[in-house]
């Protein structure tokens, strides 16, 4: 009993409480009630600052690659199909945005040449991988042409297959190991955003390479058995590779918007990267395996080279 009576007591209390209230609604005694707040009563009528887009693009691109270490030439060159997701974001109170991408091959076709093997040979996949932020502003220009600078981070993992050069280990046994190279980069640029009319518009950017970090493990690298000492050493690891590049990278498109919420984009891109760098491999004596040497050498005529066309579909909210 005492549950009901408590809840019978706070039921009035609540109905006391709200024909009070609505007593207080009526205006000078008619049957009218009190008007309503305005619609935009507490929330502004400016626009979000923010724009997003989200979209793919396929990029069929050629590669190629080459260097000499120990006294051998590697060099290779490829057709390749790639796939990529990207965003954009605008903050549009700051005329700054933050983009940014991740891409895959999906297909690797070419050929490639190394010291382990007479003349060209035909590649047999690997794989290409990339991903980057970019952090920029475009405060000049107007309505219509946006114009400014960024700077950002690329990530490229380019190892078209080349082959595997056979090395001894510390057992006797062989291996072998594929190439498997990383690049971190570091870019700053110039972009502009131009629109025209409602349907058109042009995306460009320039930038900068001064500085990026290569290391991994190059497979390909052979080295003959060499005599040391009187003793017959052979290969015992695959090459590693490590030093600074530098280079360039550009891009552009042109987009069509059919809506306002949806844009189809074609263009170009294109890097390139050159540098100094050095290789390292692991020597073991024939008649004993264990025993090992380690050889360190420079690196000369290194590059990465990548251009190819582009085309997108991409969505804005």
């Amino acid at each position: 009993m005492r549950r009901i009576s408590s809840f019978v007591g706070a039921a009035l209390a609540v109905v006391s409480f709200t024909a009070t209230a609505l007593s207080a609604d009526f205006m000078n005694g008619t049957d009218e009630l009190r008007g309503s707040y305005p619609e935009e009563w507490g929330f502004p009528n400016e626009p979000d600052p923010l724009d997003f887009e989200l979209g793919l693009r396929y990029w069929y691109s050629m590669g190629s690659s080459q260097l000499t270490a120990f006294g051998g030439s590697y060099s290779s060159t490829d057709t390749s199909h790639l796939l990529e997701a990207h965003f954009r974001i605008n903050d549009n109170s700051t005329a700054s945005y933050l983009k940014g991408n991740i891409g895959y091959a999906a297909m690797i076709t070419g050929t490639y040449t190394t010291p382990a093997l007479i003349g060209e040979q035909t590649m047999a996949g690997g794989y290409i991988g990339y991903g980057g932020v970019d952090l920029g502003m475009q405060p000049f220009g107007g309505d219509q042409v946006q114009m400014g600078g960024f700077v950002g981070y690329q990530f490229i993992t380019d190892n078209p297959d080349m082959g595997r050069a056979t090395f001894t280990t510390p057992t006797g046994g062989g291996d072998s190991e594929t190439n498997m190279t990383e690049i971190h980069a570091l870019r700053l640029g110039l972009s502009l955003r131009a629109e025209l009319g409602d349907k058109i518009d042009f995306n460009v950017e320039a930038a900068v390479i001064p500085y990026a970090q290569l290391n991994g493990t190059y497979g390909a690298m052979f080295y003959p058995d060499f005599l040391s000492g009187g003793n017959l050493f052979t290969q015992g690891s695959a090459g590693t590779i490590e030093g600074r590049l530098y280079g360039a990278s550009g891009e552009a498109m042109i987009g069509f918007h059919p809506t306002d919420n949806l844009t189809f984009r074609v263009g170009a891109r294109g890097w390139y990267l050159t540098g100094e760098t050095t290789m390292t491999f692991t020597a073991r004596e024939v008649a004993t395996p264990t025993t090992e040497q380690n050889y360190i050498g420079n690196v000369s005529g290194l590059e990465f080279f990548r251009v190819g066309a582009l085309a997108e579909i991409t969505g804005s909210f």
